[in-house]
């Protein structure tokens, strides 16, 4: 049996975990422990391979990569904690630096690995129909740790935690593209800045825009004259090699003085009256990068914003999740955008947003009910922690596995991989290393995707530090937590 660690929650129907081929000799020695540990698939005699196919996630942001998927076991928790079981659940082992560290898949579409008419179930849906969680829906925030004693990052599925945010009373529907459902009009970006007894401010966004909110990504994606924008006001630098906003320490120290503010103003769409307002600090910009980030060859501060090329790249990442707290309703095809509020010591209060078929209300918040003893239905609430760089948030997921018989052995052993600590394994004639003809796995197409990695690109995600939290079962709702 052996661990390893779920950051941020993606936005597609399966988990990806890291693969040894995803650290080589040419990496940091901590590789393994900054990607959250590596998955050993030949280790595990449940490891059900089905063979390497093409990611297709933020393919629009120019992201790629290639994923050597199966089935395996799942336990999210550890062992003889209670903790939640899925048995022969859809994985997918990443090496490629685009998406730096392990992810939590939570979107409850089926995936077609080969065949249109043969289907595997997302996680969110088996959990559903086992009853282990009340409806296809999830209550998310990429927590603050600039926040009182470092806020936390939470995940609910199935719900919510009301006491995480003021509720905006403005429900969105999905868009019609399921890669980016979870679209909302960007009408404003407005900044205020407070030196001693100046007051200074302005907007920042020329024109409203069709922004999708996704948790995949880390960074905030706009407009290019709305980045030279941000450059004009706040002496920003672009770096092209990295394509990043570095931020040198006396432009740091500039920035900490003034203290910015930034309001996004949301709507429905870019011209409804209906709007949300979502306020971040400069705190939330306040960003690091290390040499693990392509192209960067010293730490810097930076600031998180991305240059988009066409409108299908704007995106509201992890950055602007650390103030706003996402409810994503797929029974009903809606989701909300609500401002978070950090009070210390709040208790939580969590909302379980029910199926469908039990549904009668039209209410502008998404519909909920008391958790129940009786039903079996809980809201699975997973807090995670904030890695300062990316914002990324950790989920211990247990991988039942047993090391393969050798045959000097009589009986199978059980083997602990020691994930945890990042060894980092190169196995000679790996196949993931070969030239492969891949297949897409949601459309059955072909792909001419290389190798595991896919195609050399220059962006990609950022490394942290992975903490480890216990599982809690208390009136049935699960919780992960420091």
């Amino acid at each position: 049996m052996a661990t390893t660690a779920l950051g941020h929650p993606l936005l597609s129907p399966w988990p990806w975990v890291v693969v040894p081929a995803g650290c080589t000799h040419q990496d940091p020695s901590d590789c393994g422990s900054s990607r959250g540990g590596l998955f050993y698939s030949n280790e595990s005699t449940t490891w059900d391979d089905a063979g390497l196919y093409a990611l297709e996630t933020e393919l629009n942001l120019g992201y790629n990569g290639n994923g050597d998927f199966g089935f395996d076991t799942l336990t999210l928790g550890y062992p003889g904690s209670g903790a939640l079981v899925v048995e022969h659940q859809i994985l997918a082992g990443i090496a490629a630096k685009d998406f730096y560290i392990a992810t939590w898949g939570i979107a409850p579409r089926p995936t077609n690995l080969t065949e249109l008419w043969n289907s595997t179930e997302s996680l969110m849906y088996t959990l559903k129909e086992s009853l282990q969680i009340p409806s296809l829906s999830f209550g998310y925030t990429a927590g603050a740790k600039y926040r009182l004693k470092e806020v936390l990052a939470s995940l609910t599925l199935g719900g919510y935690d009301a006491s995480r945010f003021v509720s905006s009373d403005i429900l969105f529907d999905f868009g019609p593209d399921n890669s980016r459902d979870l679209l909302v009009g960007l009408q404003s970006i407005t900044y205020d800045i407070s030196e001693g007894s100046r007051s200074l401010g302005g907007s920042l966004l020329s024109q409203p825009i069709l922004s999708c909110i996704d948790s995949t990504v880390s960074h905030i994606w706009l407009p290019l004259d709305v980045c030279q924008a941000f450059e004009r006001v706040f002496g920003l630098i672009y770096d092209p090699l990295s394509e990043l906003y570095l931020v040198n320490d006396s432009l740091h120290e500039s920035l900490l003085a003034q203290n910015p503010s930034f309001t996004f103003r949301i709507a429905t769409d870019d011209t409804s009256s209906k709007t949300v307002n979502i306020t971040l600090p400069y705190a939330s910009f306040d960003q690091l990068v290390t040499t693990a980030y392509p192209n960067v060859t010293n730490s810097s501060s930076y600031f998180p914003i991305r240059r988009a090329t066409n409108d299908s790249q704007y995106t509201l990442g992890r950055v602007f999740l650390q103030e706003s707290y996402l409810v994503a309703d797929y029974e009903r095809s809606q989701f909300s955008i609500n401002q978070c509020v950090f009070t210390e010591n709040t208790t939580e209060n969590i909302q379980t947003i029910s199926a469908l078929a039990t549904s009668n209300t039209t209410s502008s918040t998404p519909v909920s009910e008391p958790l129940s003893l009786s039903r079996r239905l809980i809201a699975l609430e997973v807090v995670l922690p904030v890695i300062s760089t990316l914002l990324f948030g950790t989920i211990f997921l247990f991988v039942y596995r047993r090391r393969r018989r050798r045959r000097d052995q009589q009986a199978a052993s059980v083997a602990v991989a020691e994930i945890a600590e990042g060894l980092a394994v190169e196995r000679a004639g790996n196949e993931l290393y070969g030239d492969t003809e891949l297949t897409g796995e949601l459309h059955g197409e072909q792909s001419p995707t290389s190798e595991l990695y896919g195609l050399p690109k220059i962006r990609g995600e950022l490394q942290g530090t992975i903490g480890a939290h216990e599982i809690m079962d208390e009136l049935n709702v699960h919780e992960l937590s420091v």
